[in-house]
């Protein structure tokens, strides 16, 4: 019998199997497909402050795990993140409502020529802000990561292997797998957007998205976002195709979109090129090389949904993050593990998953 079973092998799912087994418990891991293969191994593969108050500690206390974790190759400082726009009056009203408020960052304004003379590959005739924030790492390397971690303490991770919460009224006893019931003394649900379908009504839906990766001949030294998608808080940006360019090692990473129901994902790259094209020109003619669709875990107001349930002895969850899951996963699996080990732990109200249950 396992002290602990996880549902999900995503960075959650990882991240809290190691900080688990490092405690002492005994855990099992269950993944129905192959570690990392929903959002947190097709992201578009960037660590970025996510302008949320409530989400700030999580992003700065990650930002600690990830410089500590052997196997992933944290960048020393950010690249510096532009938000592009034409119209410079709405940039210079996002500007101002998050310079004040995040002191902490650098804020810059660029005009055309300076934009242009920082960035040569972006449209001439745009403006731009830029933050210092944006670290570029490999979609899938915080999973690999931390799934090595977990093994090293002695945790089992199984993929291929469906599980569902076994429960006797008010108690969790395990979770039922293809190969029957496995007893567990606890059960946390780390599934992502499939989070909802494992027995408890949880309110997480799946927020598609498509990376199309891009080789150009003078990639850009920043992260590239088109003005909009930095808000004050973390919700979905209002248009289901933003442009953002992410690159690591000479390959950048075109995106974002943004769809509620599964597109097909070789559409969609060829709307972000065009869309891309009006900030970055030489992305008109690029080709669009090995596609990643993803679905990333919504909540109701975009925050994680992290803790125990209350009402279900031994059932926690840890899911809900949105875009920001591999930003925020380490800090929101920590929270999670110390309440699965110590039932007085607090996890805050904004955070805590009974604000929807």
């Amino acid at each position: 019998m396992a002290d602990v079973a996880i549902v999900g092998g995503g960075v959650l799912g990882c991240a809290l199997a190691a900080f688990l087994a490092e405690a002492g418990a005994s855990v099992r891991l269950h993944e129905r497909d192959v570690l990392g293969a929903g959002a947190s191994g097709r992201n578009s593969g960037v660590l970025e402050h996510p302008f949320d108050d409530a989400l700030e500690p999580l992003y700065a206390r990650s930002l600690e795990h990830y410089g500590a974790l052997g196997g992933f190759e944290l960048p020393a400082e950010p690249v510096g993140c532009l938000v592009l726009g034409e119209d410079p009056a709405p940039l210079r009203a996002q500007l101002g409502a998050l310079a004040p408020r995040y002191s902490s960052l650098r804020f810059d304004w660029l005009d055309p020529d300076d934009l242009v003379r920082e960035e040569p590959g972006v449209a001439g005739d745009l403006h731009a802000f830029r933050i210092a924030t944006g670290r570029p790492v490999p979609p899938a390397g915080a999973v690999r990561a931390f799934a090595a971690r977990a093994r090293a303490a002695g945790a089992e991770l199984l993929e291929g292997s469906c599980a569902r919460l076994a429960r006797d009224g008010d108690r969790v006893t395990g979770v039922e797998t293809a190969d029957g019931f496995e007893p567990a003394g606890a059960v946390v649900i780390a599934a992502g957007p499939w989070s909802g379908e494992l027995g408890l009504a949880l309110p997480v839906t799946p927020l598609w998205g498509v990376v199309a990766q891009v080789r150009l001949a003078d990639p850009p030294r920043h992260v590239l976002e088109e003005a909009g998608t930095k808000s004050l808080v973390s919700s979905e940006p209002p248009d289901p195709r933003v442009f953002s360019l992410i690159t690591l090692d000479g390959t950048s990473s075109l995106g974002s979109s943004f769809d509620a129901l599964e597109p097909d994902p070789g559409a969609v790259a060829i709307d972000l090129r065009a869309r891309g094209a009006r900030f970055v020109p030489a992305l008109a003619d690029v080709e669009l090389d090995r596609l990643r669709r993803c679905a990333r875990p919504l909540s109701p107001d975009g925050r994680p949904l992290l803790g125990p349930v209350a009402g279900i002895e031994g059932l926690h969850v840890a899911s809900g993050h949105g875009p920001w899951g591999v930003t925020l996963g380490p800090a929101s699996a920590e929270l999670v593990a110390a309440a699965v080990l110590d039932p007085a732990a607090v996890i805050a109200a904004e955070l805590n998953v009974a604000r929807v249950l």
